[in-house]
């Protein structure tokens, strides 16, 4: 029987981050993935990795701080798949998203980035004036007061990016296998000592110390199969973005609402050459579960396009190339509020099989962080990860 430190479960950005980081760290995982890796939410995202200006807004320093760390660091690993993205907010008078709130905070900002030696991305954000905001969008003019920019880090090959860490996994002496679908918990006096796995090549069996589950939205179903049902595992909102037909006219992302000013905003970016819109949210009523293929119902594709056509009249009668979809996690099984904070679960903790855990990231931002803080906990042994601040 093949032994390892850990078995990951799930190919997505989450599972190759955690196989990684045992992998950096002296150990050998194994990555199992029932698909073909980043199959599920982590290709079908926006693509752009933020470092935390929005919550600024409600002051939250802690998280801030997490997502800039963390996107300074993506910048620096994988300097080959990201790039500098430059996001622009429009501004209207009378709104919430005004001149005076963005001044402050990119005056907040600067100032607990100097505090943290977290320095920003190439540009620094700015406010400009109307006709600068306008030069690159035909947006709504009326009320306009100017717009609020600020840089991001975008991502325009995601799987390319994930199959260059499966290829570091490998390089660090890991292990990573597609299309072999975890069937059973390998258990002894309570703790799970390894998985049975089924592919290609029939049934296999595998030792490790811990069992690491990265399964994002098949979370829930799959704690009920090895062990019980954990409502913190619900992942019943259903995100989704929309490649359009429609020439992409600047390099920058700019944000547009149907009421200007207002309300939910969705973000235009280029896509090789094409518009990319996103991103919209819509509650599940059920749990999908493990196998169900993932298809976008035309209402909400319709109900998508009918909010962009009026925040951005311009793309009335636009024909969507694609739509990207994914599920994330939310806050009480509703799917009407994501979860705002990574979680690690310790099955054990909760009379479950020990060694078992089950990680639920909430943002491609964070994956690495909640990676290391992961195997922090179940593989205690391995030296901790030297963190860097890339300033």
């Amino acid at each position: 029987m093949a032994e390892f430190d850990a078995v990951v479960v799930g190919g997505g950005i989450q599972g190759l981050m955690v196989a990684w980081d045992i992998a950096r760290r002296g150990g050998r995982p194994l990555l199992l993935e029932r698909h073909a890796l980043g199959s599920g939410a982590s290709n079908a995202s926006l693509g752009i990795i933020h470092g935390g200006l929005r919550y600024l807004q409600t002051l939250d320093v802690r998280r801030w701080y997490r997502s800039r760390r963390e996107q300074l660091w993506f910048a620096h690993e994988f300097a080959a798949y990201t790039r500098s993205l430059s996001c622009v907010m429009p501004l209207y008078r009378g709104a919430f998203r005004s001149r005076t709130l963005f001044r402050t905070a990119f005056l907040l900002e600067r100032t607990m980035a100097r505090a943290t030696g977290l320095a920003a991305l190439e540009q620094q954000a700015h406010l400009v004036t109307p006709a600068e905001v306008a030069g690159n969008y035909p947006i709504p003019q009326a009320g306009l007061t100017g717009g609020a920019v600020w840089p991001e880090l975008a991502v325009d090959d995601p799987l390319g990016l994930m199959r260059d860490i499966a290829g570091r996994i490998e390089q660090a002496g890991g292990v990573v296998r597609e299309h072999e679908e975890v069937v059973a918990l390998d258990l002894a006096k309570g703790a799970a000592r390894g998985v049975v796995a089924r592919g290609a090549h029939g049934e296999g069996r595998y030792a490790a110390r811990a069992v690491i589950l990265c399964v994002g939205a098949a979370s829930r179903c799959t704690a009920r199969r090895f062990d019980r049902d954990y409502p913190a595992l619900s992942a019943r909102t259903l995100a989704f973005n929309m490649l359009l037909d429609v020439p992409a006219v600047s390099g920058q992302a700019v944000a547009v609402s149907p009421v200007p000013g207002r309300g939910r905003s969705y973000f235009l970016r280029d896509q090789g050459g094409r518009l990319l819109a996103g991103t919209y949210y819509a509650a599940l009523k059920a749990d999908l579960g493990s196998n169900t293929p993932l298809t976008v119902p035309p209402t909400l594709v319709a109900a998508f396009l009918k909010d962009l056509c009026a925040a951005a009249p311009w793309l009335e009668g636009a024909a969507v190339l694609e739509t990207w979809a994914g599920l994330l996690p939310d806050v009480d099984g509703g799917g009407k509020t994501l979860r705002a904070h990574d979680l690690v679960l310790s099955h054990g903790d909760h009379g479950g099989p020990r060694g078992l855990w089950t990680l639920l990231g909430t943002k491609l931002t964070t994956a690495h962080a909640l990676a290391g803080e992961a195997v922090d906990r179940s593989l205690s042994n391995l030296p901790r990860e030297r963190r860097q601040v890339h300033g």
